[in-house]
């Protein structure tokens, strides 16, 4: 089994790039995924424009159910009553699984005021937060997370990205202070994912292509690492149903 956390929805206006309904599933079947968290792309910071995608994301979910898995991508620095009532439309009524921060897209320090209420909010509805990390240096070192994952211990965070190539290493660092870390390695060599599994453990470790060209890329990394089968298991699936926690099984 295969789950694929994240994938993105839409129009992305900071990285010029555009992926349909269509091209996802497409995809996700053309590579044998049997699961996907779709998170919108960084389209223009309004509120009216978040909720359009989030509402397409959800018709996915509604129309592949235990199949396609919604995540709230929001910019932090909108008004914060159009902010924390769009997260609680999409958790709780829309039952999206998780809320995203892109520090580099959304031009938000994950320690500033903005973004710090973003992880309150999660908090409260006890919703894990992906954390985009890499390029986008200074907002985007992994490094920032420490203070978050060490106020909020019962909230789980995963690194998008585990820090890319540039600050893997650091990433790294960051999961083995805080167990409420997990890193999603798209992007990352693979002798580096090796080690992120070796000093981790494969339960902090979850696969993600992030886009869907990189999709068998990601997969033929995890297959090519000689792990063992219940290691490729949890990497591949097991680690993102628990964190998560989706409703699928094998």
């Amino acid at each position: 089994m295969i789950i694929d956390a994240p994938l993105h929805l839409g129009n992305d206006r900071v990285f010029d790039e555009k992926t349909t309904e269509e091209e996802i599933i497409k995809t996700i079947d053309n590579h044998g995924i049997d699961g996907a968290i779709v998170q919108p792309m960084v389209d223009t910071p309004s509120i009216d424009v978040a909720r359009n995608c989030h509402d397409r994301i959800a018709r996915m979910a509604e129309d592949n159910p235990g199949r396609i898995f919604g995540m709230v991508s929001l910019n932090p620095h909108l008004k914060e009553e159009e902010f924390e009532k769009e997260i609680d439309r999409c958790i709780k009524e829309l039952e999206f699984v998780g809320i995203k921060l892109n520090p580099l897209a959304h031009a938000c320090n994950p320690l500033s005021k903005d973004g710090m209420r973003l992880f309150e909010k999660a908090r409260e509805l006890e919703a894990p937060v992906m954390v985009h990390t890499g390029a986008g240096i200074p907002f985007s070192l992994p490094a920032m997370v420490i203070p978050i994952a060490k106020k909020f211990l019962d909230l789980k965070i995963i690194l998008a990205h585990g820090g890319n190539n540039i600050t893997a290493g650091e990433a790294l660092v960051v999961a083995e202070q805080c167990d409420n870390v997990f890193l999603e390695p798209s992007w990352v060599a693979i002798h580096i994912v090796c080690k992120f599994i070796k000093s981790l453990g494969a339960s902090r470790i979850m696969f993600g292509s992030d886009m869907l060209e990189n999709c068998p890329v990601e997969l033929a990394k995890y297959r090519n690492m000689r792990l063992a089968r219940e290691e490729l298991e949890q990497c591949l699936w097991k680690t993102a149903k628990e964190v998560f926690n989706l409703s699928v099984s094998p």
